[in-house]
């Protein structure tokens, strides 16, 4: 699991509600169980966003408690070569699958890139159950991006032909 943190991925991530010491230490150890670095598992402790290849895992607290509401949230840009409007199908046509999975759903910001939201029960604190989440939307994040640039490479190569 290649991870990093970046000052610049804090630009797509609003003003967060400190986590509390109980939930910091909940993240570290589901970063641990994913494989990541120290220095990784510690910055995702501490900031509550880590970038994980190309996606910026990130984590708000909605609440000033440890049994409040919080939102896990992954930022997936858009690939290169692939235009808006299949960036956008590619993600309709994914939440129309994914939310039959778990409560998560594809949005977009500003510039393009994809945003999935996942709702996490306030009392989560298995760490292990919480990794598997974070796996679950890394592997939809990175499904959605290399299924929308197959596509785009495909229309390509059939214009090419023709």
């Amino acid at each position: 699991m290649a991870t990093k943190t970046t000052e610049s991925a804090q630009a797509h991530v609003p003003p967060r509600i400190p986590l509390s010491p109980a939930r910091r230490a909940c993240l570290a150890a589901a970063l641990q169980h994913m494989g990541a670095d120290d220095a990784s598992v510690r910055a995702f402790a501490e900031q509550g966003m880590v970038m994980v290849n190309d996606t910026l895992l990130a984590i708000a607290s909605l609440q000033e408690r440890d049994d409040g509401r919080w939102l896990a949230s992954a930022l997936v840009p858009r690939p290169e070569g692939v235009s808006s409007a299949r960036w956008s199908e590619a993600l309709l046509v994914a939440n129309g699958q994914a939310i039959l999975l778990a409560p998560w759903a594809f949005s977009m910001d500003d510039s393009g890139d994809a945003v999935l939201l996942l709702h996490l029960e306030p009392g989560m604190a298995d760490a292990r159950i919480l990794a598997a989440h974070f796996d679950g939307m890394l592997s939809l994040c990175e499904a959605v991006s290399t299924g929308a640039q197959a596509l785009a490479q495909a229309a390509l190569t059939g214009r090419e032909a023709a």
